[in-house]
């Protein structure tokens, strides 16, 4: 075990003050949570050299989450969507590891890096890091709901690397699906299953179908668009829960002119490698599932000595603070957080996890410098979704909108919170060209010409 707190006895010799009178601030996770806040002790405590920031993320990279489905697609260049996490860092200390463990008692938390060596086993290395002010926003993973056949053969859309599986893998059903002469299974190979009706499921779905109809038309001419079939699974009555019914009613409607079929009240039961059941019996016979059901903690998360919601969240006060630990905080997926407007729970989106960050950030800093702590009492300004090529349903300051506006607004806002100027345009020449350009097709096998010669 390496012990990587701060000494508490030396004198920094750049600014003349002890070490062992600083505050110590560890923020964990690197996604919209962890990342404003990071930012935003940055900007006020940068200067301040009586308090050290540290970080801690599992990727070293910020992932703009609500842009994957355009990189299955492949409308957006995967780099594109990523900012290393250093970029943020000014003076912050950063450290790409796992969490193995947090105490809150003794104001440790214990992080792990993997040394990998090419043919050999990875080793883990233990280090601890002590704090004075925690924060947690550690976002969730994929909740199956129990289903572990689910979970073995089904895509998610929560990380950069589930991304590119699936398209490599649709990109490769298409391949298959040229030179397939069997037309039972050549029908099995087109047919494509997204589960879930939320944000996640109903972008991706339609990225999906944007993508696999477009590679039809464009380069797969032996291919019977007549075989195509795009499955959108819900276990609710209506899509897009967070919006009106009538808006809810219009995505649903367009969907269905873009070909892609709805069923709804009627959950997933089972998979296997070659279909998928529903509750009710039905068997779709499909080499593809993407399943965006739902969201649950982190098992480090469920298992802190603390006040929990049913599904695991932790249960923060009108501050975002944890419940009976002074100077811990959390938000985000991580965190259950009452809406006072509606009395319900905020839902997991970036949105929402941006302006939480915002006041955890100055409760922070109030805690420091002895100021006020103010409530998280947050109205969301509006929900917009994509659900296809140059189509978006939505809510903005409480008026409804649908079809190419509310498309080019949900472009529009979230280009505006992409981290870097560098990103927004490289985002932004990557939409222009796909006005023009057919989709591209290219399948990256990612194997090392060792590995190929052995598979």
């Amino acid at each position: 075990m390496i012990d990587l707190s701060i000494a508490r006895v030396k004198r920094n010799e750049t600014n003349n003050i002890e070490v062992n009178d600083r505050k110590r601030i560890l923020v964990l996770g690197g996604g919209f949570a962890g990342i404003e806040v990071l930012r935003r002790l940055e900007n006020t405590l940068g200067n301040d050299f009586t308090v050290d920031i540290n970080v801690v993320s599992k990727d070293n990279f910020f992932l703009f989450t609500p842009m994957l489905p355009e990189v299955v697609s492949g409308m957006i260049e995967t780099r594109h969507i990523v900012t290393p996490v250093r970029a943020f860092c000014k003076r912050a200390k950063f450290y790409e590891a796992i969490i193995r463990s947090i105490d809150f008692q003794k104001k440790q938390v214990t992080i792990s890096n993997e040394t990998d060596t090419k043919n050999e086993p990875t080793n883990w290395h233990d280090h601890t890091l002590d704090y004075d002010y925690l924060v947690l926003a550690l976002g969730g993973e994929t909740n199956f709901f129990g289903m572990e056949d689910v979970k073995k053969y089904s895509y998610t859309m929560k990380s950069l690397g589930d991304a590119i599986a699936l398209r490599n893998h649709v990109i490769d059903m298409l391949e298959q699906s040229s030179i397939e002469q069997d037309g039972e299974l050549r029908k099995s190979l087109m047919t494509f299953v997204v589960v879930g009706g939320g944000f996640a499921g109903v972008e991706t779905v339609g990225e999906l179908n944007a993508l696999v109809r477009d590679a039809v038309r464009g380069f797969y001419h032996d291919i019977d668009t007549q075989d195509i079939r795009v499955v959108l699974v819900n276990a609710g009555d209506k899509i897009l829960p967070e919006v009106s019914d009538d808006l809810s009613s219009f995505a649903t409607q367009k969907m269905k002119e873009s070909g892609i079929e709805m069923i709804q009240k009627n959950p997933v039961s089972s998979a296997t490698p070659y279909n998928v059941k529903l509750k009710d019996g039905t068997v779709i016979e499909t080499h593809t599932l993407v399943w965006a059901g739902g969201v649950t903690p982190e098992k480090i998360v469920k298992e802190l000595q603390c006040e929990h919601d049913r599904g695991g969240r932790i249960i923060v006060d009108e501050y975002l603070g944890v419940k009976g630990f002074d100077g811990v905080y959390a938000h985000g997926d991580c965190a259950s957080i009452t809406d006072s407007h509606t009395g319900k729970p905020y839902p997991p989106t970036a949105q929402n996890a941006v302006e939480q960050a915002k006041v955890v950030a100055n409760n922070l800093i109030s805690e420091i410098r002895t100021g006020t702590k103010v409530n998280f009492n947050y109205k969301s300004r509006g929900i917009m979704a994509q659900i296809g090529k140059r189509k978006g349903v939505g809510i903005l300051f409480g008026m409804k909108t649908h079809g190419i506006l509310a498309w080019m607004i949900w472009r529009t806002y979230y280009l505006s919170q992409l981290p870097t100027l560098e990103k927004k345009l490289r985002v932004v020449i990557d939409w222009f060209i796909d006005m023009f350009f057919k989709p591209d097709v290219t399948r990256l096998k990612i194997f090392t010409e060792n590995q190929a010669n052995h598979t």
